[in-house]
């Protein structure tokens, strides 16, 4: 019995080194090796990626055939009389192309300033707007009931640092008088030019300020941070000239576009839609200079401001509905800039808090 016993054993141990070793006598395993496995991850990745791409395109591509047949829905849009194009899209008749053969109508409101928006939205009575990034985010902040679903545009030079001719310099600057509103996107902006050239604000004499011409003009201060048509006759006249603006520092100015949570939620493809309309506004405006003109020629008439103001403030603007990289770095940056200075409600909301971007991404921008 062990005679037979012994040999079992013997023909199990044969079988087992068998079955664990190949060729050269290396052990193997059923499990893919390092690289193989990283490999596999990758490949599923990839698939992963593509059919979220496939998936957001075809989305994106069923906005053309979408058509509301709900009950009548009047949407309300918000505007101040210094941006676009949300503006363009409404009176030149793109928001009705868009939206054929849908029970839809659209009013469009003019507000003199960014809190005056976002009391709107908190009553209820606005959809959508367009304001200054700021201003969106103290509207968020206390809870007004909108995000940022996109922007209209950014500008790099339209809040510029103007100085007095005798200034040339970062050296010439240092202990001069810089007036600016504080804690305002000029003032921001600002401290980005300051950090670009090598200084801080106590480099300099910040005077704090709404009425940055007039001290400018009587030399009671040497610069100022602030919308650029402000100083256009003075710069024509040599007084002075743009010392800094975001093309150095890669900051800029943005109009953001807000939508009222609620309503985005419930129609998110209308939401996509209005986006694609303001998009085509976007679009229209870069085929040309001459499409452009035009823009700001039937929005002076539209606001009774001078055409030549547009043509200043947004000359050099990136246009277009989708955030970029550069937009997401500097609403993160000014989120941080508000907390430092006490300027939201609630300093605990994050940057995922003011943004909504899945419209984006329904449309097929993102």
């Amino acid at each position: 019995m062990k005679k037979v016993l012994s040999v079992v054993l013997s023909l199990s141990m044969v079988a087992m080194l068998s079955a664990c070793s190949s060729g050269g006598g290396e052990t193997t395993t059923a499990a893919p090796s390092q690289p193989e496995a990283t490999e596999a991850a990758k490949t599923q990745e990839t698939e992963a990626e593509s059919t979220e791409t496939e998936e957001t395109a075809a989305e994106a591509a069923s906005l053309d055939d979408y058509v509301y047949e709900g009950d009548a829905l009047e949407i309300h849009l918000g505007d101040i009389n210094s941006q676009f194009p949300l503006n363009l899209a409404y009176n030149l008749g793109y928001l009705e192309e868009e939206f054929e053969g849908s029970n839809i109508t659209f009013t469009l409101d003019y507000f003199q300033n960014g809190p005056a928006i976002s009391e709107a939205f908190a009553s209820g009575d606005l959809d959508f707007a367009e304001f200054g990034e700021q201003a969106a985010i103290s509207g968020i902040s206390a809870e007004y009931g909108y995000k940022i679903i996109g922007r209209n545009c950014d500008t790099e030079t339209m809040y510029p640092l103007v100085v007095s001719s005798d200034i040339t310099d970062a050296e010439g600057l240092k202990g001069a008088k810089v007036a600016v509103s504080v804690g305002t996107s000029a003032h921001y902006l600002l401290l980005t030019y300051l950090n670009s050239m090598g200084l801080t604000e106590d480099d300099i004499e910040l005077v704090n300020t709404n009425d940055t011409v007039t001290l400018l003009a009587s030399g009671e201060v040497q610069g100022a941070a602030d919308q650029l048509a402000k100083f256009n006759s003075m710069m024509e006249a040599g007084e002075v000239h743009v010392l800094a603006d975001g093309t150095a520092s890669s900051t800029c100015q943005i109009s953001a576009f807000v939508g009222r949570t609620e309503f985005c939620e419930k129609y998110p493809e209308i939401t996509a839609k209005i986006l694609r309309a303001v998009q085509k506004v976007d679009d229209w405006m870069a085929e040309s200079e001459e499409n452009q003109k035009e823009a700001f020629t039937t929005l002076a008439g539209i606001t009774q401001r001078e055409e030549n103001w547009f043509a200043t403030m947004y000359g050099g603007s990136n246009f277009g509905i989708n955030l970029t990289e550069q937009d997401l770095k500097v609403l993160g940056e000014v989120l941080e800039f508000m907390k430092d200075n006490d300027l939201l409600s609630n300093p605990d909301i994050t940057i995922d808090d003011i943004l909504e971007l899945r419209y984006l991404e329904i449309a097929g921008y993102r």
